[in-house]
């Protein structure tokens, strides 16, 4: 188990909040909307988030975590109880389950033994399994349509007094760009548009041949594709315009994805955790949506494409 402390100490009589989201990158970014909420519901006070490790740098960035604690996979069980035995030192007044999987349910019993007595203020995200599949196995819609996914992280904090609030400030931390990468662009980033078309499944891309379209309509914008090192695709779209498409799909982590979408013109991208990091930092966005139910965004700066499919979701 890893810890990352982040300079913000508070007082212990504060109330003392720990939110539990593990992954992924998308959902952990949709989640920091419940910070932001509880950093201003019950300012002041300290908030704990235990993590994935390999997201822990992620989370490390939300400038409204003061403690970061990093749960790594290798460890097995034995690091999911060396986290419980850590954290149940902290004497929480407050946890949020945002995750509802098993190693978050077997987290939380063994902080519940581990208190002895000592009693916190518990609210779970449920997952609505059986919502979930009348859905996408019968098209029956028992949860709210379109699905925002940074809204569902706020709504069962209701139980303690919260409630949406779009307008609250949004910041993350991020790391200074390379000059590598800079020297790369073939324009300034503030006339750059952050291109995101790759997605986790391939029914979620818009079509390889529409952003080549794009591209070529587009003739005089500069534009940076970001990507996994799988994403072999990328390079047909840069073939396009090659003295204006600057193409980094593989190469970047997502915290210097993350920095070039903060200070970048805008972003497009399909349902991705591009996309969530763009709508999350205010940044002009646009999302293409295909046939998913769950990746829409949450805030006004992002602009939804889609069409309306009978399949839906179908993906």
């Amino acid at each position: 188990m890893k810890l990352r402390t982040l300079p913000n100490p508070q007082s212990s009589s504060l109330t003392k909040i720990l939110i539990l989201r593990f992954s992924s990158f998308g959902d952990i970014i949709q989640c920091f909307s419940a910070s932001d909420h509880l950093s201003s519901h019950f300012a002041p006070c300290e908030i704990h988030w235990a993590v994935r490790s390999d997201s822990a740098d992620l989370v490390s960035t939300h400038s409204k975590v003061d403690r970061v604690w990093s749960l790594d996979r290798k460890r097995g069980w034995m690091g999911l109880i060396e986290l419980g035995l850590g954290l149940s030192k902290e004497n929480f007044t407050h946890v949020y389950d945002a995750h509802c999987n098993l190693r978050s349910h077997l987290l939380m019993g063994l902080l519940r033994v581990l208190y002895l007595g000592n009693s916190f203020s518990f609210v779970r995200r449920k997952k609505f399994r059986l919502r979930r599949w009348l859905l996408l196995k019968w098209k029956i819609r028992r949860l709210p349509w379109p699905f925002r996914g940074s809204q569902s992280f706020v709504y069962p904090l209701e139980k303690w007094g919260l409630s949406w609030k779009p307008d609250l400030h949004r910041q993350l931390n991020l790391p200074p760009i390379s000059d590598e990468i800079l020297k790369m662009l073939k324009a300034p980033l503030y006339q750059t548009i952050v291109m995101a078309p790759s997605a986790a499944w391939k029914m979620k891309r818009w079509p390889t041949s529409s952003w080549q379209q794009l591209v070529r309509e587009l003739k005089t914008q500069a534009f940076i594709i970001v990507g996994g090192p799988t994403d072999n695709f990328c390079s047909e779209i840069e073939r396009i315009s090659p003295q204006n498409i600057v193409n980094l799909a593989g190469q970047l982590s997502w915290l210097e994805t993350a920095a070039l979408i903060a200070q970048s013109q805008g972003c497009m991208s399909g349902d991705t955790g591009a996309l969530h990091l763009s709508d999350y930092l205010g940044k002009p966005t646009l999302a293409l949506i295909g046939p998913t139910a769950f990746g829409f965004p949450s805030w006004d700066n992002t602009q939804i494409m889609e069409v309306e499919l009978k399949c839906r979701p179908c993906t």
